[in-house]
């Protein structure tokens, strides 16, 4: 399949951007914080794979009365940017994915990381939106608790590019399509009926 003008461009314009990014978490990886990093990006991996372990907190949330708006409010957050990601933009756009290309020292980065090949295309990306999407959503329902979430959002997208399966820019339109896909989704929560569930 030849790559698309979208995905040629952001090869192109965003090169060196994403290599020294890219290069400065391979520093990391190489170093005695790989102990930790290490099975914390795997860990997010797994949780995030397919949107399961966030669309189960959803579904969590949804079972009492006093969590439901909460978990409505997930559940359709995580789709709202799975339709914007998976649906519309990852097929547009057709980018491959950092380790295509074996003759390129990312390739041997990706390796060194030890992870698993990605069925789908790498922009943006679906991991650092389906989290962005869910915890973003939550922060907005209860600002004052639940600020933590910001930081499960950030290190998903962070964990993406640990594991070398995504560019950074991939990462920072994934955290910017679910940040609009969170908006979208409270504002349904508290403006349509169907949606709206009080505490």
């Amino acid at each position: 399949m030849e790559p698309t003008t979208a995905a040629l461009w952001l090869d192109s314009a965003l090169l060196d951007f994403d290599t020294a990014v890219l290069k400065a978490v391979h520093a990391l990886q190489q170093s005695a914080a790989d102990s930790v990093l290490g099975p914390l990006a795997r860990g997010l991996d797994l949780f995030g794979a397919a949107g399961v372990g966030l669309i189960a907190l959803g579904l969590v949330l949804t079972i009492l009365s006093k969590t439901r708006h909460y978990g409505v409010a997930v559940l359709l957050a995580i789709a709202i940017g799975a339709l914007f990601t998976n649906v519309a933009l990852k097929p547009l756009v057709a980018r491959e994915r950092p380790y295509a290309d074996d003759s390129r020292v990312i390739y041997q980065w990706w390796q060194e990381a030890g992870s698993e090949l990605e069925s789908d295309h790498s922009f943006p990306s679906g991991h650092t939106t389906a989290a962005t999407a869910a915890m973003v959503a939550l922060f907005l329902l209860n600002k004052r608790r639940l600020w933590p979430c910001l930081i499960a959002a950030g290190l998903m997208g962070l964990s993406r590019m640990y594991l070398v399966v995504h560019y950074p820019s991939d990462v920072i339109a994934g955290w910017l399509v679910g940040l609009a896909a969170a908006f979208l989704a409270v504002w349904l929560v508290h403006h349509i009926p169907w949606f709206h569930f009080q505490t």
